[in-house]
C-alpha cells in the first residue's frame, strides 16, 4: 500500500529498511516513485540523498536510468537531484513502463550501465 503524506511514502509491502532510512522525496521523485510502485517485481525502492542544484531554475525534468547488478538507480532531476535505487531482476520492464506512463510524458529519459566486473 502506498501512502503519500507531504512527500513521505510508506511501502507496507516492502521489506524492513536496514541502516539509515531516507524517506523524503522531492516533488519530482514522488511522481516517479508513485509510478514505480505500480510495477510488479520490484523488491525494494530506496530513496537517496537530495542535492540541490543551482544550474537549473526550471524547465525540463530528466530521469537517467543506470542499470546495476542489483537492479537500477534512477537519477531524477528537476529543481534538485535525487537518486532512487530500485532493487529488481527485470530492469527492462521498469524502463518500458516508465517511458509509457502518461504522468511522466514530459520527462526526458536516458539510460546507461554501471556493472563492475563485466
Amino acid at each position: 500500500m502506498l501512502q503519500v503524506l507531504s512527500c513521505r511514502i510508506s511501502f507496507s509491502s516492502m521489506p524492513k529498511p536496514r541502516g539509515r532510512e531516507h524517506t523524503t522525496l522531492t516533488e519530482t521523485a514522488t511522481v516517479v516513485v508513485r509510478e514505480l510502485y505500480k510495477v510488479p517485481g520490484i523488491k525494494m525502492i530506496a530513496p537517496g540523498e537530495i542535492s540541490t542544484t543551482s544550474r537549473r531554475k526550471g524547465g525540463k525534468r530528466f530521469i537517467t536510468i543506470v542499470t546495476t547488478n542489483g537492479g537500477c538507480e534512477l537519477i531524477i532531476t528537476g529543481q534538485s537531484v535525487q537518486k532512487v535505487a530500485v532493487h529488481t531482476s527485470d530492469v527492462d520492464t521498469i524502463v518500458k513502463t516508465l517511458k509509457k506512463t502518461k504522468a511522466l510524458r514530459e520527462f526526458s529519459f536516458s539510460q546507461r550501465s554501471r556493472k563492475p566486473g563485466t
